[in-house]
């Protein structure tokens, strides 16, 4: 639901709601969405304009880590995606999971004159996270022996965050032409604290036939004593200090607490520059200023420890030319920097900061506008590389490297349009390629980076409104996707011997394709209804592999779906 309204010469105010309760296609699998908004809206004078609101969105998804799958052969040879129902599900009947979002924000524009405006916003966000789930751990398993063990989790958080900005948006002219300039600056302050337990391998879970495991004691603010696997009838000993070794059949949670506190703010500009007709050249960039400071709470209160950067600076460029009226070609590059902190307990060698990730851009690309704009073709290659990557020791398990470096190419081109009064057409194709160039472990130097993206992929969809007649109102359309092969996970280990010391974790798809449907009628300028049926071929298929620990997911089933929409007034 969403209702609009003025309520006054100059003042306006929207509403709205929006409520979804649903299942999912695998067991136990259930979601729960509320959201609401307001905004309102007041002109001061003919040049000023005051926007302010405020939302809230409750969130209460189905949670699932995936499947695992059969780990590979002794021989060497890759493992095997589960062939399973789609409705399997492997956590427990009791996992949970709510967030809730408060946010308020306030925007005020002022046009300065013709050409300039200036604008001023704000954003305060609050969430509050609760997690409580159970998931089968990193386990792959055999085709006879479905057995895995079961993790549970608690994680409770908590995230305030305040924003700013600030900018100036105009033209001048030079040479003879109008330019375009922005400047601006931006503050943001965020604090984190997370508080979460983990009961590992408390209970194991059959594949093939599973059942939910009991819902075991957890703390995230305090120890608890020894827990005996489900199904052992251990008696553990009434301790919260761990006891080494172990007692037999009996688990112990992890727990722990943390504050961290994010700083950034930086100024940034843009220059659109046209010297010539037809010409215009773009740069600009950011410098920014970063300080994190992350803190230990429980279960002792540590010492703080600190990421620092100082006017970073991170430009970009572009160059589009106006070959004629209708088509162009443009190149542009980009640098970027991600702020990364060392893993826990891991530092680097040199015993300095770990520096941040540092990416480059480069694209390169045409478009295409025929049949009086309503057709327009685009193709676009593109080069993406990332240096500073981290890579943790094995050899030491207090040392961080940062050596890793990795590269993607790809190429893109799409069609989109009304090709005939009433027939739209869309369709795309991507080609990726990611590589690694450099890594502490040289056997990965040259293989993929994320084999579980497609390196082909093509979508199309077409759709037909009949503009008059006796079908007017009538809408029939179409999709198809197609996926080339992928693969996840890596292959076997060797010993000098040549026999097989780590079995592979690969599992592969071969390549496959989904069609959707949709029909639709417009019974008025107010009222209409469509129905989807999406997969209308049932294709079983995995949207998403990873490797035979877990992390492989079903793409979903055959779904039909209608929509009745009414507008008022």
């Amino acid at each position: 639901m969403d209702i609009s309204a003025p309520l006054a010469k100059g003042v306006a105010v929207r509403a709205g709601a929006m409520v979804q309760d649903q299942d999912q296609f695998f067991d136990v699998a259930h979601r729960n969405r509320l959201n609401l908004f307001g905004v309102g809206k007041v002109d001061i004078g003919e040049r000023t304009t005051v926007t302010f609101g405020a939302t809230y969105d409750r969130f209460k998804p189905a949670i699932q880590s995936g499947l695992p799958g059969i780990i590979g052969g002794l021989d060497g040879s890759d493992g095997q995606l589960l062939d399973v129902p789609r409705s399997t599900y492997l956590g427990a009947d009791w996992n949970r999971f709510k967030s809730e979002i408060w946010s308020v924000f306030a925007d005020v524009t002022h046009e300065i004159s013709d050409r300039w405006t200036i604008r001023a916003s704000g954003l305060y966000t609050d969430v509050e996270r609760v997690d409580v789930y159970s998931y089968i751990g990193n386990q792959p398993i055999t085709a006879t022996n479905g057995l895995t063990n079961h993790i549970a989790y608690r994680g409770d958080s908590f995230m305030k965050s305040h924003s700013f900005d600030f900018n100036a948006v105009g033209s001048f002219p030079a040479f003879g032409r109008d330019h375009t300039l922005i400047l601006g600056f931006d503050y943001q302050d965020s604090s984190y604290q997370s508080y979460y337990t983990r009961l590992s391998n408390y209970a194991r879970i059959d594949v093939y036939d599973p059942v939910s495991p009991l819902e075991p004691p957890l703390n995230p603010y305090g120890p608890l004593p020894y827990y005996p696997v489900q199904g052992s009838n251990a008696t553990c000993p009434d301790s919260t200090t761990v006891i080494t070794p172990a007692p037999a059949n009996c688990v112990i949670q992890n727990w722990g607490g943390s504050d961290t506190r994010i700083t950034q703010y930086g100024a940034y500009g843009q220059l659109r520059f046209s010297p010539v007709e037809g010409l215009t050249a773009i740069g600009g960039g950011r410098l920014t200023w970063w300080d994190t400071d992350t803190q230990t709470l429980l279960p002792t209160l540590g010492r703080k420890s600190g990421y620092i950067i100082e006017a970073r600076f991170t430009p970009y460029a572009g160059l589009v030319w106006d070959v004629t009226k209708d088509w162009n070609v443009y190149g542009s590059y980009a640098d970027s920097f991600t702020p990364q902190a060392a893993p826990a307990g891991r530092s680097r060698p040199d015993g300095k900061q770990i520096e941040p990730l540092l990416g480059a851009q480069y694209e390169l690309g045409t478009k295409l506008s025929l049949m009086d704009d309503r057709l327009l073709l685009s193709a676009a290659a593109y080069q993406i590389e990332q240096t500073n990557r981290l890579f943790n020791d094995p050899d030491d398990a207090t040392v961080v490297l940062q050596i890793g470096k990795v590269r993607a190419r790809g190429f893109e081109a799409e069609a989109a349009g009304e090709i005939l009064p009433g027939w739209r057409i869309n369709g795309g194709y991507s080609y990726t390629r990611t590589k690694y160039l450099e890594d502490a472990n040289a056997t990965f130097e040259g293989l993929p980076l994320v084999p579980i993206i497609p390196k082909h992929s093509v979508k199309l969809f077409t759709n037909y409104k009949a503009p008059a007649g006796p079908l007017a109102g009538l809408s029939l359309g179409g999709g198809l996707t197609w996926f080339s092969s992928t693969y996840g996970g890596n292959p076997a280990v060797y010993n000098a011997a040549g026999g097989v010391v780590t079995r592979s974790s690969i599992v592969r798809q071969g390549g496959y394709a989904v069609v959707d449907l949709r029909a639709g009628y417009e019974f008025d300028e107010k009222i209409s209804l469509s129905v989807n049926v999406n997969n209308v071929l049932d294709k079983n298929y995995y949207a998403r592999i990873s490797s035979t620990g877990r992390g492989n997911y079903f793409g979903s089933p055959r779904t039909v779906f209608a929509t009745l929409r009414f507008a008022y007034p």
